[in-house]
């Protein structure tokens, strides 16, 4: 299948090793207030890159750039003005770290895990104890897989990641550690990228006892786009205020392109560019992969940048089609299909104590594959709310 070529703007890769410099959009940025948060500071005021504008308590946001920051009228947004100067590299640090002082720079850099929300790494990484015996499980995929994070830490930051591995086996003498980086022996299929199916898969135990495990402190996960940022804090000495975004495109038809378009973005910044600079085919957008439940908008909607929640932008050239249900046929293909074998066909037929959700992760492959339409993935979170 043959899909446009977008313009080389549109396009550009992850930088390279010899050219640092990264050059992302500026102006004006706009960063959403958390729900439920108390802003203490008075606005407007000028901030620095890295500066705390709001601490949720899950998660702190800090200031994108150098610039005056002030508040929208209704109290929601943050908006910053950006006037100072612009930071193009982040040479590389060969540091060594105490475990009180990588929580530091964990709070520092705001950072969070990009495997669980809204949680921080420090809080994920104060519950385990140097005196502790546990699993320390390091995953190549994202949850969808959507950008190569253990390609780009092994090519661009081989020697940091080698430090790190130092660091935990340091900071945590009694935890295995189980690095699957840079293995290369594990080809990548949905679900692997969920952390609970990953440590099934990888360790034989069986989803149940795995979120268990993770519930207690017996495991910690850590995927490739928190390491990427873990390294990019420790050993470059960058707050987490950018993230990569990857963006689809898909045809009339459904068929998804799945060449590699990536940006480093900043927090807050406008997503317009990938209008003015996409194939005007492309008029529908989607945050979702095809495996969630896809919330449609026009690609003239597209806001602003929020590192928190956007990694993956699928470009439509026609709205999803929303499929009416019909009848199930008994095919048995959500069970067939099923990566956990928690049947999933007994909720369509209402059965629901014989429902296995303690082994569901909600990958949403039960409702792709239902020749019926039906919205099993619905169902599923309705039973696992009670």
């Amino acid at each position: 299948m043959f899909f446009p070529r977008l313009p080389r703007t549109f396009t550009r890769k992850f930088h390279k090793a010899e050219n640092k410099r990264e050059r992302t959009i500026q102006g004006s940025f706009l960063i959403a207030v958390p729900s439920g948060s108390k802003i203490t500071e008075i606005y407007p005021k000028r901030v620095s890159l890295g500066e705390v504008l709001i601490d949720s308590g899950a998660l702190r946001i800090l200031a994108p750039v150098n610039g005056v920051a002030t508040l929208t009228e209704d109290g929601t947004h943050f908006q910053i003005k950006q006037d100072g100067v612009w930071k193009t590299s982040s040479p590389f640090q060969n540091r060594n770290y105490s475990f009180a002082e990588v929580l530091e720079k964990f709070v520092e850099g705001a950072l969070a895990s990009l495997d669980f929300p809204n949680l921080s790494l420090l809080k994920l990484f104060s519950s385990f104890s140097p005196e502790d015996h546990f699993k320390i499980v390091i995953s190549p995929f994202t949850r969808y897989n959507h950008l190569s994070f253990d390609e780009m830490i092994l090519t661009e930051m081989k020697e940091p990641l080698d430090l790190f591995l130092l660091l935990l086996k340091s900071t945590f003498p009694k935890a295995e550690i189980l690095s699957h980086i840079d293995s290369g022996k594990i080809p990548y299929s949905h679900p692997l990228g969920i952390p609970e199916f990953f440590i099934h898969k990888t360790t034989g135990e069986n989803i149940p006892f795995v979120n268990e495990q993770i519930q207690n402190n017996r495991i910690l996960f850590l995927g490739p786009e928190t390491i990427y940022h873990i390294l990019r804090s420790l050993y470059y000495d960058e707050p987490f205020t950018r993230r990569h975004l990857s963006v689809c495109l898909v045809d009339k038809k459904g068929r998804m392109d799945t060449e590699s378009r990536q940006f480093l973005l900043t927090n807050g910044q406008s997503l317009d560019f990938i209008r003015q600079n996409n194939d005007k085919r492309y008029k529908v957008a989607s945050f979702q992969s095809m495996f969630d439940s896809v919330n449609a908008l026009d690609i003239n909607s597209l806001g602003n940048f929020n590192i928190y929640e956007h990694y993956l932008l699928l470009l439509y050239e026609r709205l999803p089609v929303v499929r009416n249900e019909f009848a199930c046929i008994d095919c048995n293909e959500c069970n067939t299909y099923c990566p956990t074998n928690a049947n999933p066909f007994a909720l369509v037929k209402k059965r629901f104590e014989d429902f296995e959700k303690e082994s569901c992760i909600e990958c949403g492959i039960c409702t792709v594959y239902c020749p019926s339409g039906i919205d099993i993935r619905s169902r599923i979170i309705e039973v696992k709310g009670f």
